[in-house]
């Protein structure tokens, strides 16, 4: 007992005998685990608030396949078409084939003019109808990102395709042929490829590969603006517009031209969300028509 109460009484006469400062200055020592912790300020909304405020990413087809088989199959079209070109004979034989058609005015001439003058018009105009029906319709689901693509690659290789056209500069049947042929096209345009084929294909190409086809009705569609675009085709051999070669090369230009569209189309389309497509969806099919009109004035 003795020995605590030494000790317990040298202490406290330590501790009175120590200076004011050096005691001030341990009392300013912060301990490790007692230093204030200032609070993590949070900046913005929570990030489920964020998430909820930018909206749903559109879901983006996955068409590689598609796009290699539309690559290749492009190809082969321009591949013939450039070997009928050298070649010549074939091209010759068609444009005289249907020269004296052209002048006895058969109904198939008819038709072929209506075609060619109406043909793009007529399709831009049922997707336009549709457009406008599935808004009522339910069962009318295509996806309506198909007319954001639809523009993309009717203005893309529609544009392409013309510019090509100044690259080969191939005269037009009637500037070759003259007063040997009758030609009921009097555009001054090279020849190759074929602007009226480029621009029908790559106009119903979105829809027939990208909508399903498990719905009758949309097969319905795609058989009637397959025919459609096809008959635009073959309206401009009929008329002595263009020879074979340079409608095979055109339908190739839509086809290549399709996976290129596509993938600009796709880099714009990331950066959109899913509730801002059924206002867009509108807009592109003002688009539609506008573009529409604008190369059937060219």
């Amino acid at each position: 007992m003795f020995d605590h109460e030494v000790i317990a009484a040298f202490g406290q006469e330590r501790a009175i005998g120590r200076p004011a400062v050096d005691i001030e200055e341990e009392k300013r020592v912060e301990r490790p685990d007692e230093r204030r912790r200032l609070p993590v300020l949070e900046i913005g909304p929570p990030h489920k608030d964020a998430n909820k405020d930018k909206g749903t990413p559109i879901l983006l087809p996955d068409t590689k396949r598609t796009w290699i088989a539309c690559f290749v199959l492009g190809a082969v079209f321009w591949i013939i078409g450039l070997i009928l070109w050298a070649q010549g004979g074939i091209d010759e034989a068609v444009l005289f084939y249907y020269n004296p058609m052209r002048i006895a005015m058969d109904p198939i001439v008819v038709l072929s003019k209506w075609l060619s003058s109406n043909g793009m018009a007529a399709i831009t105009v049922l997707f336009a109808v549709y457009l406008l029906v599935s808004k009522k319709l339910k069962s009318l689901d295509a996806p309506l990102t198909v007319y954001f693509y639809t523009i993309c690659s009717f203005g893309l290789s529609g544009i392409a395709g013309d510019l090509l056209k100044e690259v080969f500069a191939r005269p037009r049947p009637a500037a070759t042929y003259g007063s040997e042929i009758m030609a009921l096209s009097q555009s001054l345009t090279p020849a190759i490829p074929s602007g009226h084929a480029t621009k029908s294909i790559a106009l119903v190409l979105p829809f027939i590969l990208l909508v399903s086809h498990s719905k009758n009705l949309h097969k319905g569609i795609k058989i009637v603006i397959g025919l459609i675009a096809g008959g635009v085709c073959f309206s401009r051999i009929v008329l002595g517009a263009h020879y074979v070669s340079d409608v095979l090369a055109g339908i190739g230009m839509a086809l290549i031209g399709l996976p290129l569209s596509m993938m600009f189309a796709n880099m714009l389309l990331s950066n959109m969300k899913q509730e801002q497509l059924p206002k867009l969806s509108y807009i592109w099919g003002f688009l539609l028509i506008f573009l529409t009109w604008v190369f059937m004035a060219l």
